[in-house]
């Protein structure tokens, strides 16, 4: 039965989808909507690097060179399938000659198995809290799944967000996990929902109306108002249905300390009309995803910018008013990516494949302060995801492809939740801040200096990297590049390689020279260099 509910929901949203709604006069529509919007991922990358470029010319500044390969190549590795690349991948990588090889790369990452992985985890940390009980385990790891098959499919991202918001949950495991970690919560759904899918912080404005702010009390209120009537029913028949969702006829939210009920109302729009065809959730859903909603096209869009660059285009989307050139790029984007048919794919690479991207993150010559209009790349530290997914790469022995990888991504990616990657990962956890700053502890820098995984990652005998590069063929200078290149991306430089292949040779015996080797690992990975993506 709740099969053919949650079919009926589905099928009534997108029809409505394919229809001109009658809200949508209450849409609040911003952008040049006369500029033409280039079709064609490279010609709208060129489009982004020239509005950029207008900016840096007219505060009269000058942008850092190119990147290295190996620092792009690490840099696109982690942003889009989480993981640094191997040796091998590297070498492969410098030598390539050809012009549009970075585009090309571009290309492969966004193809392969880890990008789906990748994205299902960073949105199943943006959508639920991390204070969720671990409790919920099943229902995560549901979640995950799910996630990661829209992404594999490349889901048109309206259908995904709607797909969400209308879950029924029951035998459909995972994107109920939504609801349930915001208590079913109108306050919590709205101030969650507003943030991740509008941009906005409809919050600030729950308890009282303040003089300078964009959104009033009522607003927030009237946004609550569409998840009032979302209720749970125990499945206590059935383990595979131990939380289901129903649309309630009644049920409403009141001013705080006030009799007055408050009727959905669209974000800076007209209040929802009493529908008996479509719930509140469904209206709610058909408004958010719909091509006239900027407020859903720019939220996507800055999201995007700021998990590739560190930071928005914009700080904040609550005042839809604002002139500069990043503000007029991140119109022109979220244009594009409606007319893409929301193809998350599509905007990927196209922010991939701009010459902004492809910045060195090198401060030398700015006086260390913080770049204006993204005249260069910031370092961002890496996620514990990131962190163990890496050292899990390091530790496979060499030679494995993307499909022998696969099989094994309920061991290395978190499909099922690897114990020990759970733990490390909730040990690793930072919390709540930029993603810019470095917000790991002492306790964080312990486990990663003398914790257990590390100590398997560079104990002699023990690990996959050091034993391969023992091979009687190899060079000292051979073992000295191979450690460099499976962590940093890049060779040593000259004072590196000197210090390190002066170590080797110091060393009286096997046994010594494979201590030499470990601690080299060793402090490698526990460098200020391998802990940023750059």
């Amino acid at each position: 039965m709740q099969v053919k509910h949650l079919t009926v929901a589905i099928g009534v949203w997108l029809l409505c989808q394919a229809i001109v709604i009658a809200d949508s006069a209450s849409f609040r529509s911003t952008g040049d909507r006369k500029t033409t919007i280039p079709q064609d991922s490279a010609a709208m990358a060129v489009r982004a690097d020239v509005l950029i470029g207008q900016a840096w010319e007219a505060d009269h500044l000058k942008p850092a060179p190119q990147t290295s390969d190996g620092e792009f190549l690490r840099r696109a590795y982690l942003d889009l399938n989480g993981v640094i690349p191997r040796v091998a991948e590297v070498r492969a990588f410098e030598a390539d000659k050809r012009p549009d090889k970075r585009t090309e790369l571009v290309d492969h990452l966004l193809a392969s198995p880890r990008y789906a992985t990748h994205m299902a985890t960073i949105w199943r940390n943006r959508i639920v809290p991390v204070s969720v009980d671990a409790s919920r385990g099943p229902e995560a790891v549901a979640l995950q799944k799910w996630l990661r098959t829209r992404f594999t499919k490349n889901l048109r991202y309206d259908n995904l967000v709607g797909e969400l918001l209308i879950t029924l949950g029951g035998d459909e495991l995972g994107p109920a996990l939504y609801f349930q970690a915001n208590d079913l919560s109108p306050e919590k759904l709205a101030a969650s929902t507003a943030e991740l899918f509008l941009g906005v912080h409809l919050q600030c404005a729950q308890c009282h109306d303040h003089p300078t702010a964009s959104w009033k009390q009522k607003d927030f209120w009237g946004f609550a108002a569409f998840f009032a009537r979302v209720k749970s029913r125990d499945g206590r028949g059935d383990m595979r249905m131990a939380y289901r969702l129903v649309d309630d006829d009644n049920g409403d939210v009141h001013l705080p300390e006030s009799t007055e009920v408050v009727k959905p109302k669209y974000p800076a729009g007209e209040p929802a009309s009493e529908e008996a065809r479509r719930s509140r959730r469904v209206q709610l859903a058909v408004w958010m995803t719909s091509p006239e909603n900027d407020f859903f096209s720019r939220a996507t869009v800055n999201w995007a910018w700021t998990h590739l660059f560190g930071r928005g285009l914009v700080e904040s989307l609550d005042d839809l008013h604002a002139t500069s050139s990043e503000a007029r790029l991140l119109d022109e984007l979220a244009s594009y990516f409606v007319q893409s048919g929301y193809d998350l794919r599509k905007l990927w690479r196209t922010l991939a494949i701009t010459r902004v991207y492809q910045l060195s993150s090198d401060d030398r010559g700015s006086g260390s302060k913080p770049p204006q209009h993204f005249e260069r790349m910031l370092p961002k530290p890496l996620t514990p995801e990131q962190l163990y997914d890496s050292f899990s790469i390091l530790a496979l022995p060499g030679g494995r492809n993307d499909r022998q990888d696969l099989t094994q991504a309920s061991d290395l990616y978190g499909l099922d939740e690897d114990p020990a990657r759970m733990e490390f990962i909730r040990r690793m956890r930072s919390p709540p801040g930029s993603t810019l700053d470095y917000r790991a502890g002492t306790l964080q820098a312990l486990m990663l200096m003398n914790g257990r995984i590390m100590a398997e990652m560079t104990a002699p005998g023990q690990s996959a990297l050091l034993g391969a590069i023992q091979a009687p063929f190899m060079t000292d200078e051979d073992r000295v590049e191979a450690l460099f290149l499976a962590t940093l991306a890049r060779q040593p430089d000259k004072d590196e390689r000197a210090a390190c292949t002066k170590a080797l040779k110091e060393s009286s015996d096997a046994a010594t020279r494979e201590k030499t080797l470990s601690s080299m690992l060793w402090a490698l990975l526990n460098s200020t260099e391998f802990a940023f993506n750059h």
